[in-house]
This record gives structure tokens, C-alpha cells and sequence, in this order.
């Protein structure tokens, strides 16, 4: 969009079970760390503490305290909109995202020491044009303060992070492999220089690193069943809700800790607690338990390829981003499957949001000028990237001049990124013809003007 270039954009990844930020100024951007734990990524959660919403490590670190009073996932719940039970509130999907956007904006205002009012938002591919999830996350960036709000897709985030080894080239074929903690999201994307075109998308909701945490947790259950009967019986005799949240959440707890070493080293021992017995996994049992889930992805993405009729000998590679990545089985599994080569990020959980940043710069003027004629009064029409967008608001009045390149409305395109609709030549409104908020096709009469 014309002159956007010089002003602070925060690029926000709002991801299932952690979100990650950046601020972006031209060509620079910086990462918003969580405040408490110095970390580049928040936990999406959130605590009331009965007078205001906490977010981040802060909410994480005090779920053990009050655990009816905390909430993660809750991304999950944005389509069926089903307020929870916070403490002595409800409170929607919508409302605890929108208390982690305003979070994340302060703490990025704090940084760069002035106000940050535009952002980028990425999204799953699967949010589709008349998908109620986009007009969510817009709502939840609004009420945080941000605005206007751009909406990008993941995958297409994803394939300008920066790689190990060369980049892609234009051209080439990329398929994106991205197990996040709560969805698995795939794409095939074709590599332009300045946009990369999303071919296809498809996603699994219920598919994600928490779920091989559960997974996980459950086995623990089982084959510790012995010493972790104690436990679950005192947790019953408190006959209380809070006791038997914490146990389950110290089971989850520790079964993530251990996923998360076994990236790292063949084999783990761990103690739950310091008077429990140590538990062993090795990293061939953790790719056995995950095997099922990691089965579902691979078809998802064979299932998409065979829908665009692209045969895996015509991928140039496959890029694998999302903290799941880091699993040593995800590798293995994706490269058995379709024997191309692999591109992978140094940190995976960081590739959207830092795709995200390199692509706003590289994304260009985003400006459409208007077809018009040489008679008096001309209808002001214009050629709509994809055919289609939505008129979000008209930058002029009638009556007012302007020369040649005055940007005179703003659209979201289907994808959901801003455009402007720039005057070809000069001239003055004499009256508009369709409404904010309207769907506005190419070559359709937007407004009428004098030249």
C-alpha cells in the first residue's frame, strides 16, 4: 500500500498454543519478545485473575494457582464461538485472543516507543473468503487497538522465512509442511519474487503437537500407573476440581518436557516428581506413538497434490516449519514419503512470523489504478487482483480534487491483504456509488468524477 513503508507495522502469528510478534519498519524488523521469560514466543494462554486478563508466561506460570481461572487452545474454539468459564466470567474465543493482541501491542509499543496501530495477522489457508474466522481475528485486532488489519496466509508467510541452504527459486514448487501445536496446515505454493501463489491448501484441525502430547501423556498414565495411583486418589479425596486440573496438567506438562528432549537426544529420563520413579523413552517409541498422526498429515498433503495433479517428482522441495517440525521422526516421515529435498528453518516456530516481516517490505505498493475515458464525467472502475474484493472505505468525499496516483479507497482482496484504488488521472468526486463495507468486482462503477 502507498506510503506504508516508513510506518511500524507489529506481524503477528496467533497460533494455537504459542504466538510470536514482530515489529516491522521498512526493511528492519524486531522480534517482540514475552516480557516475563525474555522468550521470542508467547504461550497463547490467559488467566483472569478476577479483575483484568493476564497473558503469556505470566498466565502459564499461574495456572498451577488457580487453574479454573486459565485457558489455552482456545483458537480451537473460534469457529463454534462457545463463551468459557474463566474464574467467576465467560469469556469468548474471540475476547482471549484479542486480550493476547493487546498484550502483544503494548509490549511492542514499549520496545519501539511509539504507537503501533497497523498490523499483519497470519492466518491457516484453511480460513477460506466466507470462513467466520477472519472477520474474528479483524474484530479481535481492532479491539486490541490495531487497525486496519491485514490478513496473510500462513503458508505464503512461511515461504519467504529465511532457509538454511539457497532460497527458492521463482518458479519452483514448494510444498509447506506445518505442524503447529494445535492444526497441521499444508500448501502448495509457487515462488514468485515479490508474491508466492497458494496452488492449494488443506489443513487437519485436531492435528497438532499438543495432540502428540496428549498422546504422550496418556501413555505415561498408563505404563506408570503404579505411582501415579496415589497421586490420582489423593487428587479424588480433595474432591477437588483444581487438584485433579493441576495433576493432568503436570502429566502434560512433563510429557512435553520429554518430546522436547528426545529432539535433542536418543534417549530421556525424567522424574515427574522428585519421589516418583524415573520414566524412559526413547525417541524410536516416540515416533512409533506418533506415527498414526503423523500418517494423517502425509495424506493430507498426498491428497492435495493428487487434487492439483502435481506428482511429488514435481515439488522442488518441501519446506517444514511449525514447532513440530523440530521432531526428528517429522523429517524422516515426510522425506519417505516423497523423496524430495527438505528445507527447514533454524527455529520452525518462528518461520511465519519471520516470513511474515521479510514479505511486508517485498510485498510492494499494493496500488490499483483506475480505467477511465477523456469524457467529462467518467465512471472510476478498476481491475481487482482475483476479481473480487471487499470496499473497506472511501479515502475522499465528493466534491474534493485530487491529481493523478491520489490513493481515493482502501479493499481487502479475497486473500486478505490491503490495497488502495488510486486515481489514473486528476479530477474531482461528484458522487460515490457504492457503500463501505460492499463486495466490488472488476470493472465495476465505483464512484463517478469530473476530470
Amino acid at each position: 500500500m502507498s506510503g506504508m513503508s516508513d510506518q511500524p507495522v507489529l506481524v503477528v502469528d496467533f497460533g494455537t498454543t504459542s504466538s510470536a510478534a514482530a515489529v516491522v519498519v521498512g526493511e528492519t524488523s524486531h522480534l517482540v519478545p514475552d516480557p516475563v521469560t525474555g522468550a521470542a514466543t508467547w504461550p497463547s494462554a490467559v488467566h483472569w485473575d478476577g479483575e483484568s486478563m493476564i497473558v503469556g508466561a505470566l498466565a502459564e506460570r499461574r495456572k498451577r494457582s488457580e487453574p479454573t481461572a486459565y485457558a489455552t487452545e482456545f483458537k480451537r474454539g473460534m469457529a463454534a464461538d462457545v463463551p468459557m468459564v474463566l474464574g467467576d466470567r465467560r469469556f469468548r474465543p474471540i475476547e482471549q485472543v484479542a486480550a493476547v493482541l493487546t498484550a502483544l501491542r503494548a509490549e511492542a509499543e514499549r520496545r519501539y516507543g511509539a504507537p503501533v496501530r497497523r498490523t499483519v495477522v497470519t492466518i491457516p489457508a484453511s480460513y477460506g473468503p466466507d470462513d467466520p474466522r477472519r472477520a474474528q481475528m479483524i474484530a479481535a485486532a481492532e479491539a486490541a487497538g490495531l487497525g486496519p488489519v491485514e490478513l496473510l496466509p500462513e503458508p505464503v508467510a512461511a515461504a519467504f522465512a529465511p532457509v538454511a541452504g539457497p532460497p527458492p527459486v521463482p518458479g519452483e514448487l514448494v510444498l509447506v509442511y506445518d505442524l503447529g501445536g494445535g492444526t497441521f496446515d499444508t500448501a502448495l505454493v509457487r515462488i514468485d519474487e515479490r508474491w508466492h501463489e497458494v496452488l492449494g491448501h488443506s489443513a487437519i484441525d485436531d492435528c497438532g503437537g499438543r495432540d502428540i502430547d496428549s498422546l504422550l501423556a496418556n501413555r505415561i498414565h498408563s505404563d506408570g500407573q503404579q505411582w501415579l495411583a496415589p497421586l490420582l486418589v489423593s487428587a479424588a479425596n480433595s474432591q477437588s476440581a483444581p487438584a485433579t486440573l493441576r495433576l493432568g496438567m503436570a502429566v502434560t506438562d512433563f510429557a512435553k518436557r520429554i518430546k522436547h528432549q528426545l529432539s535433542d537426544t536418543p534417549t530421556v529420563e525424567d522424574f515427574l516428581l522428585p519421589d516418583t520413579p524415573a520414566y524412559r523413552l526413547t525417541r524410536a517409541e516416540l515416533a512409533e506413538l506418533a506415527a498414526p498422526l503423523l500418517d494423517r498429515t502425509i495424506a493430507c498433503c498426498r491428497q492435495l497434490l493428487d487434487e492439483l495433479g502435481v506428482p511429488p517428482a514435481g515439488l522442488g522441495s518441501v519446506l517444514l516449519v511449525g514447532g513440530g517440525a523440530r521432531m526428528p521422526a517429522v523429517a524422516e516421515a515426510v522425506h519417505h514419503a516423497f523423496g524430495r529435498p527438505l528445507r527447514q528453518v533454524e527455529e520452525p516456530e518462528l518461520a511465519t512470523v519471520l516470513g511474515a516481516a521479510r514479505w511486508l517490505p517485498r510485498s510492494g505498493p499494493r496500488t490499483i489504478r483506475a480505467s477511465t475515458d477523456t469524457s467529462q464525467m467518467v465512471p472510476l472502475s478498476f481491475v481487482l487482483p482475483g476479481g473480487w474484493a471487499q470496499l473497506l472505505r472511501w479515502l475522499i468525499v465528493p466534491g474534493q480534487p485530487y491529481p493523478a496516483g491520489t490513493p481515493l479507497a482502501r479493499v481487502r482482496l479475497a486473500g486478505g491483504t490491503l490495497w488502495d484504488l488510486v486515481a489514473a488521472t486528476p479530477g474531482t468526486i461528484d458522487r460515490l456509488l457504492v457503500p463501505p463495507g460492499s463486495e466490488v468486482a472488476s470493472h465495476q462503477w465505483l464512484a463517478l468524477s469530473t476530470s
